[in-house]
């Protein structure tokens, strides 16, 4: 019963939090709070703790409660500014620096590349993937005037690494998008690290070796093919946020679910040992995928077509 309860205070916290900050009526810092993470390790060491002892309900809401307000309290308060620093990538706080930025930005394809590693952080920011390739083996555009866009291209011997750099004028500014095409020929490698974003992407028409997201407070919309490689492994490590999956049917899919405090809700995966959901087919497929996912306080979910 604890660990029920327990689960419902924080989606309910999460849950109106993302919802009062994405219809503007509270200006919410979820990047302030990532910090305070251990207070999450705090709550499911008491819900243990306390679990069937007399009063152990109660006091385990009290403590629950109390963190959730502090974690209110400081991400409506806090004034830290979001960055890539830590993750040795771009710093989006200085507004002033836009030199060389663009609103639509491209990359020519040419018959020798053949794998991509691509490259995107974005914060306060809607992340389209296009469904239909391009001719160019990149392509992306900002229709908000609020928001500066600029490749970095690195070749090397087999590997071609893009990075996708993308910096806001004004943090209190909305509607901040970026769309983006790839061409179908190379094998794409990604990674992406967003905050207080949404990610809706269409894969299924790419051959997708390695795809990483690192989020928080984020909404993940993906739509994938059948594998077109021997293994394609997917990492997905997220807090706060909503994340669904959707797979064809007969897809080779194995899923490695490490989350805590998450709803998940995994369908056409009938084989289930600990936290291992396989399809029927994984071991025989000759391509498949491997997905892993870890965090806490999500909503996870597979859907197949």
């Amino acid at each position: 019963m604890n660990s029920k309860i327990t689960t419902g205070i924080w989606f309910i916290f999460f849950g109106v939090i993302i919802l009062l900050h994405n219809f503007g009526v509270v200006n919410f810092n979820f990047y302030a709070i990532f910090k305070y993470w251990p207070l999450i390790i705090v709550a499911i060491g008491a819900n243990l703790i306390l679990q069937n002892r007399k009063f152990g309900t109660l006091v385990t809401s009290i403590i629950n409660v109390s963190i959730c307000i502090f974690l209110m309290i400081i991400g409506l308060t806090s004034l830290e500014k979001f960055s890539f620093n830590k993750f040795g990538n771009i710093n989006i706080e200085n507004k002033n620096d836009t030199l060389g930025l663009e609103q639509v930005v491209s990359h020519p394809f040419t018959n020798d590349i053949q794998e991509v590693k691509l490259e995107v952080s974005a914060g306060a920011t809607s992340l389209f993937l296009d469904s239909l390739p391009s001719e160019e083996l990149i392509k992306a555009s900002s229709p908000n005037g609020n928001m500066g866009l600029k490749l970095e291209v690195t070749d090397e011997e087999k590997l071609t690494k893009i990075e996708l750099i993308n910096k806001i004028k004004k943090d209190n500014s909305s509607g901040n998008t970026i769309n983006f095409a790839l061409n179908r020929n190379p094998i794409w490698n990604m990674e992406f690290n967003i905050g207080a974003s949404s990610f809706k992407g269409d894969l299924s028409n790419y051959k997708l070796a390695n795809l990483s997201i690192n989020s928080g407070a984020a909404s993940i919309d993906l739509t994938l093919g059948q594998p077109q490689l021997s293994v394609t492994t997917i990492e997905i490590n997220t807090a706060a946020s909503s994340c669904k999956i959707n797979l064809p049917k007969n897809a080779a899919c194995m899923i490695e679910n490490d989350s805590f405090l998450s709803g998940k809700k995994f369908k056409g995966l009938d084989i289930k040992e600990d936290n291992i959901h396989k399809t029927l087919n994984f071991d025989t497929a000759q391509n498949k995928y491997i997905i892993k996912i870890s965090g806490a306080a999500n909503s996870l979910s597979i859907n197949r077509f």
